[in-house]
């Protein structure tokens, strides 16, 4: 019997709430951020659903939302500060109660109290998931889903707060139901996307790569994301400098907190790390999502070195679908993601350093075979379209919303 059930004449109406870390759309970067950008624009090209989307107030993204038809964006101002109420904290870690002491999500729901009609799905995408405790008891846990960005731990207060979730890989699911309760048949799986119009192969820029100081003859190494010693960059630069290769370059893009211009000490480590390496390692600093493909055709190689589980690794499948060849280390979802692609995957480990090293000098006398492992790898990344990314949340939608669904 359906626990949920809408008239299929009416668009459905979500709510989607992000962290209130950067805005939406994703003027300043962000890998959710950039999800929900790309789940929003399709749904203004198809207008299945009625959007609403909580976001941290910022301009840019007020200019960049504005003409949009079928979403409304609930600009809320980020009280000053990362303000903790430690008694709630205490509540909510210890004892197992829902205890919301983040005052954005507050003024959430306060905003949702004047949404007429009110949603009738609500998805957490990601962060801190407990704070939308209060959002459940307001429209009930049936009509909300929490979004697993990455690995999440299950509790009983999350048990409490959702009634399903939407995992970006098959690992992270498995991995949540360990600690969950829930039934699995309420656990979906909905994969990443990109955008494949702009992401796809095509012409390296020469201007692009002699600007950065690359010749024809060099080998790029090409590392994309944040700068964090769990991304294993460090391990990277250690494994180009056991080659003793001059052509055999490293471009590392990024920075350590995407479009904001703070420097952290990883940041001012691996620089003095580089030094050592002479012209042979480029930094980009940030570079927005819709200018990385011209810097993805310019490598010959991206290499995405995560010493932690990664729960899908975007950056492999942008990279891919640039037609480049991927050497990455086997963690999480990754293998779930470039099944297909003929990527090169090592351990994680005390050796990584030594595989890294090993497989780019492979590849690099190799050229044939990197061409090849490009061809697959666009084949592959053409089945991370937006346009199918938005379909399958669209019937996941329906699927709880018209029939009851997992819920």
């Amino acid at each position: 019997m359906a626990l949920l059930k809408l008239d299929k004449e009416r668009r459905p109406r979500v709510l989607l709430v992000p962290p209130p870390d950067l805005p939406v759309p994703a003027v300043q970067g962000g890998a959710v951020e950039t999800l929900l950008t790309h789940l929003i624009r399709e749904n203004e090209k198809q207008g299945q659903l009625d959007l609403l989307c909580a976001s941290v107030t910022d301009d840019a993204a007020r200019r960049a939302a504005e003409g949009w038809q079928h979403t409304k964006m609930l600009y809320i101002n980020r009280p000053g500060g990362h303000r903790r109420y430690w008694p709630m904290v205490f509540l909510e870690r210890c004892a197992g109660i829902a205890a919301p002491y983040d005052p954005w999500y507050q003024k959430v729901q306060l905003s949702l109290a004047l949404e007429l009609p009110p949603p009738d799905l609500i998805v957490a995408e990601g962060g801190n998931l407990t704070q939308c405790s209060a959002i459940s008891r307001m429209f009930g846990r049936k009509r909300c889903l929490a979004h697993l960005h990455g690995q999440t731990t299950c509790t009983p207060v999350m048990d409490d707060i959702y009634g399903g979730v939407l995992a970006l890989s098959d690992f992270i699911r498995e991995d949540y139901l360990q600690s969950s309760t829930l039934d699995p048949q309420r656990a979906y799986i909905l994969h990443n996307c990109i955008d494949t119009a702009r992401f796809c192969p095509g012409p390296a820029s020469k201007t692009l790569r002699a600007q950065l100081g690359f010749t024809d003859e060099d080998f790029v190494v090409l590392y994309c994301g944040r700068l964090d010693p769990d991304k294993g960059i460090h391990k990277l630069m250690e494994a180009i400098a056991a080659l003793h290769e001059p052509h055999i370059k490293l471009l590392i893009v990024g920075s350590p907190f995407f479009a904001r211009t703070q420097q952290s000490a990883f940041q001012r480590k691996l620089e003095q790390q580089a030094k050592s390496l002479g012209n042979r390692v480029q930094f980009t600093g940030y570079i927005p999502n819709e200018d990385l493909p011209d810097y993805y055709r310019l490598a010959d190689l991206c290499c995405v070195p995560t010493l932690v589980e990664e729960a899908a690794g975007l950056v492999a499948v942008e990279a891919m679908a640039c037609g480049r060849p991927v050497l990455a280390t086997r963690s999480g979802g990754m293998p779930e993601y470039l099944a297909g692609s003929q990527a090169v995957l090592v351990e994680r480990g005390d050796t990584v350093t030594d595989q890294l090293a090993w497989s780019i000098r492979m590849l690099y006398e190799h050229p044939a075979l990197c061409t090849e492992m490009g061809a697959a790898g666009a084949a592959r990344g053409r089945e991370f379209s937006t346009a199918h990314y938005y379909e399958e949340f669209v019937r996941i939608v329906r699927d709880v919303t018209e029939n009851g669904g997992a819920l």
